[in-house]
Order: structure tokens, then sequence, then C-alpha cells
């Protein structure tokens, strides 16, 4: 039992400490999120002089000015959500799941298991990497919030302005963001924060089985861009045969995983996607294991 706690004390001081790696995808992530609050900023002076203009409406839009609204998993569809969305696999992954492959080339894993079993070192560079990956997408939400938060209001948003906020009833969660937002968003950064963490540790033991953390990166990016191509091209032939359930179940955009208009197809595309990286990564590692034993 102190040997499993070491190996993962080492580890996380590795992937979190001294470690410029994870620093620098944390960093990008940080400066995106706040690139996005400051030009939300001047959205929600043009939003609110509408509001204070139509006070007496019906209809005034007044929680479209709230902060929640302009959290960067609501505004994925916009250009700086837009390409956080579209980036996430790869800053969450540059922080640790470099480390196994690294290490099994240096020799320094060979070393660590010869003190400790190979399971415990595994488990623990895995845990590692599955911290990181969750803090760099974890971190860089929760800076989005808190910036949104200094130039809006903290209110309640309103389900009869859905048509324009885009949370819909089909949304994940959707229910509890009109009536607890703080609790909606924080419940989405530890969603969006395990798929982060799931997604790095899957690429990081695919890099250990290929040797190359570059080229489990590559591919495993190229991959994602290939389901949600292909999901496109099935929903636009299937277009007029499906009903409107269907066709969400064929979206296969893992990238919008993280975005609260994520559909059902996107999570099922993403659970297959780590499975699929799984089996690989174990039938390649019995492939290597046995040609050394021929």
């Amino acid at each position: 039992m102190t040997v499993a706690r070491n190996l993962l004390q080492a580890e996380m001081k590795k992937s979190l400490g001294a470690n410029p790696w994870f620093w620098a995808s944390t960093c990008a992530g940080c400066a995106l999120a706040l690139l996005a609050a400051f030009l939300d900023s001047f959205i929600f002076q043009n939003t609110l002089e509408y509001a204070l203009s139509h006070w007496d409406d019906l209809d005034s839009l007044y929680s479209v000015a709230s902060c929640f609204a302009f959290w960067m998993p609501v505004e994925a569809h916009k250009l700086i959500p837009g390409v956080f969305v579209m980036v996430w696999p790869l800053l969450v992954v540059i922080p640790y799941a470099w480390s196994w492959s690294s290490e099994l080339r240096s020799g320094v894993m060979a070393q660590l298991c010869s003190r400790a079993s190979r399971r415990g070192c595994v488990c623990a560079k895995l845990v590692a990497t599955f911290v990181s990956g969750a803090l760099a997408m974890v971190l860089p939400l929760l800076v989005n919030l808190i910036a949104c938060a200094c130039f809006a209001p903290a209110t309640e948003v309103w389900v009869s302005d859905m048509i324009y906020l885009g949370v819909t009833r089909s949304a994940p969660l959707s229910s509890l963001y009109y009536t607890a937002p703080l609790v909606f968003c924080l419940a989405w950064t530890v969603i969006a924060g395990i798929v982060a963490g799931l997604w790095a540790s899957a690429v990081c033991a695919l890099a250990a089985a290929l040797r190359s953390f570059l080229r489990a990166a590559i591919l495993s990016y190229l991959f994602l861009h290939v389901l949600a191509f292909l999901g496109s091209q099935l929903r636009g032939l299937l277009f007029t045969t499906l009903t409107r359930e269907a066709m969400t179940l064929l979206s296969f955009d893992v990238f919008s995983v993280v975005s609260v208009r994520s559909s059902p197809g996107a999570g099922w595309a993403l659970i297959i996607t780590i499975v699929s990286l799984v089996v690989l990564t174990s039938a390649l590692s019995a492939f290597r294991e046995r040609r050394d034993l021929l």
C-alpha cells in the first residue's frame, strides 16, 4: 500500500509540479477562455442596452444577459468557444499522455517496474494522466465562468428564452440549467473533466503501445475528424427517412461532447472511440510482447 501511494505521489508531482507541458496546455486553454469572455463582454453591453430599453415588454431578454448564458459550453457555436471545442482533445493529452511512451523508450519505466509491480506503475501513470487531462479541461471552463461573472450578473436564465440560449429540452441536464444554473455549470465542468481525463488516459495507453506519443495523438485526433465526417454524411443521406431523434444518434462529432448542445450520438461515439483505443492498445501490446519473445 505504501509503495502504491509513493508511486502515485511521484507521478502526480511529475505530471502537475515541474511539468512545463501541463502549464503550457492549461495556459493555452485559459487564454482561449479569457479571450472568449473578453469578446462576450461587448455582446453583453449590447444585450443589456436592449434589455433596459424593453424592460416593460413581455420578453425583455434579461436572462440572456446572465453570465451563465455566456459560458463557453453554452456558446460552443461561436468562434473562440468553437476553437476550444475543436482543440480540447489535443490540449488534454499534451500535459502527460506522452510520459508512458517516453519512459518506455528511455528505460525509466523498466527501472520503476523492477522496484515495484508493473500493474502499480501503470495504474499510477494512468491516474496521473487522467488528473492532468481533467485539470487541463476544468480550469479553462472555471476561468471562463469566473471571467463572465465579472461583467455579467449571475442571474437565473429563463426557459422562455430557450430559443436565444440554445439549451433545448433535449440537451443533457437542461432542466437543471434553468432551475439552478450554477449547479449545472459545476456539474457540467465535472463531466467535461471526466471525459477529458478518460481521453488523455486512452491516448497515453495507445502511445505506449505505439512507442510514439506523436503518432498516437495525431492518429486519434484524425480519427475523431473521420467520425465527425461520417456522421455528417450519414445524416445527409438519411435526412428524409429518419426522425429527428434518430438523426441525433448519428451525430458522431466527439468534439462537441464538452458542449451543452451535444447530442446523444456524440456521447456514444466517444465511448466507442475510447473502447476502440483500449482494444487497439491491448492488441498492439500483445503483438509486441509476442514478437519480443520470438
